[in-house]
């Protein structure tokens, strides 16, 4: 986010302050007319406002200009989750979801339907080693098919691969699955032992698909730390994910890590190649509490009710620019997802900054305002804003022990509560903008 120039104008300053924030970073006393998605401001008032409150917005404003927050360029957050049995499953930004190794009592725990499941017949019934999931924007739903190098996928792709370790003399060939996603090359060697793994990479070149390994799944918990640090050597993997039994506290000099819950972000922000970090990963999910659970509850029906009526809308109606200036319903639409994507990823860098800051808000006024993408279809929207809606839910677990009326960590001015209030209006207000617009002369019939 650039900072605001505090050479403008009062009123731009207000004005910014506005379109950043919403009115409610203007004083209660500031009166306000809110008419086609702008903001008029009463100019007899701009003197006093200046004069009583330059201090406080200084106070608001002051983080923007030396923070430097890191931005995603390529590369979204990756959550991947341990289950009970043995069974991982990882998430992506796209709402891919994949599991391993489940089980009838890992499949009730998941926290939705798995787009692709491994089982442990999973690649005997496959076709080809290497496989694709993606679904390309306005297709209905994902697919999962053979990999070919004549085919254009989408970047949002996963690209799944059964990796073959050629055994010699006494070790046997072993198969680990690599799933390479958003940048990020996770490898899962679960059915392996970390003896049998090292016997079969030691003295030989590493298969192209795990020469940067970032994430590194080890089921095992009779290895020695040892046998550990060897497969780590050879390997590089930026990450080692172990179960929270693993009964080693470290790993030569390196401490493993607790975490209590099942999940871990993963991105391109990863830790340097030259250093392992270890962690030990709980199997139950972070259990969200009142009064959180209840605001974030809401936020998620405002957006639910919000997409059931962008869902329903063609590209021609989602690009409708109106006669009487307003914006068109596909800027509603990002200017929610946009909000709501930034503040969170705000509050989750600053907790754990391998979740980077995403920013995809739309230029402010209808006239310097272009679409992030103008051939998607209202339902392709409704899903973007549902895709930001699981972003946040599924890094929640960031947002343990934060006082619900106190700052937010990264946030420049809100307080969880009152950003969760505000993302509840936020959605219910913008809505109402654009069923308005279907009732218009001009609106289009398909």
């Amino acid at each position: 986010m650039n900072a605001i120039d505090m050479t403008h104008s009062p009123v731009s300053v207000i004005l910014e302050l506005d379109k950043r924030f919403g009115p409610e970073a203007l004083p209660a006393s500031q009166q306000t007319a809110r008419t086609s998605n702008r903001t008029e401001i009463d100019r007899t008032d701009l003197n006093s406002l200046c004069h009583a409150f330059m201090l406080r917005l200084c106070s608001l404003l002051l983080p923007l200009f030396v923070a430097s927050p890191a931005f995603a360029n390529d590369g979204q957050p990756v959550a991947i989750r341990y289950w009970p049995n043995n069974c991982v499953s990882i998430e992506t930004m796209w709402n891919f979801h994949i599991a391993i190794g489940l089980d009838a009592n890992s499949r009730q725990q998941l926290p939705r339907t798995a787009d692709v499941e491994f089982i442990d017949d999973f690649w005997e019934a496959s076709q080809g080693s290497v496989l694709v999931l993606d679904r390309k924007p306005n297709d209905p739903k994902p697919t999962l098919n053979s990999f070919e190098a004549n085919q254009q996928y989408s970047k949002e792709a996963v690209r799944i691969s059964r990796v073959a370790l050629i055994g010699s003399g006494t070790a046997k060939e072993l198969n680990v699955t690599s799933i390479h996603v958003d940048g990020v090359n996770i490898m899962d060697c679960k059915k392996n032992s970390v003896n049998e793994l090292i016997r079969n990479l030691q003295g030989r070149d590493l298969p192209s698909e795990l020469r940067k390994v970032d994430v590194l799944l080890v089921e095992e918990t009779n290895a020695q730390p040892t046998e550990m640090q060897t497969l780590a050597e050879l390997l590089k993997p930026r990450i080692v994910l172990l179960r929270n039994n693993c009964p080693h506290e470290k790993i030569a000099s390196s401490a493993i890590e607790t975490v209590e819950h099942n999940t871990i972000a993963v991105s391109k922000m990863i830790e340097p190649r030259d250093k392992t970090r270890w962690v030990k990963l709980g199997e139950s999910a972070w259990k969200m509490k009142e009064p959180l659970l209840g605001l974030v509850g809401k936020k998620e029906s405002a957006c639910q009710a919000s997409r059931l009526v962008f869902k329903e809308l063609s590209p021609a109606q989602m690009n409708f620019d109106p006669a009487n200036g307003t914006h068109t319903p596909r800027w509603n639409a990002e200017h929610m997802m946009g909000r709501e994507l930034l503040f969170f990823s705000q509050i989750y860098n600053a907790v754990d900054p391998i979740i980077p800051v995403m920013d995809l808000n739309p230029k402010q006024m209808p006239a310097d305002y272009q679409a992030a993408h103008s051939d998607w279809t209202g339902a392709e929207e409704a899903m973007q804003m549902e895709r930001v809606e699981a972003f946040t839910r599924r890094f929640a677990y960031l947002l343990d022990g934060m006082k619900l009326d106190e700052k937010a960590k990264g946030s420049s001015f809100w307080t969880p509560r009152a950003l969760l209030l505000q993302m509840i209006k936020h959605y219910s207000e913008h809505t109402a903008n654009v069923v308005k617009k279907k009732l218009l002369a001009d609106w289009p019939k398909k």
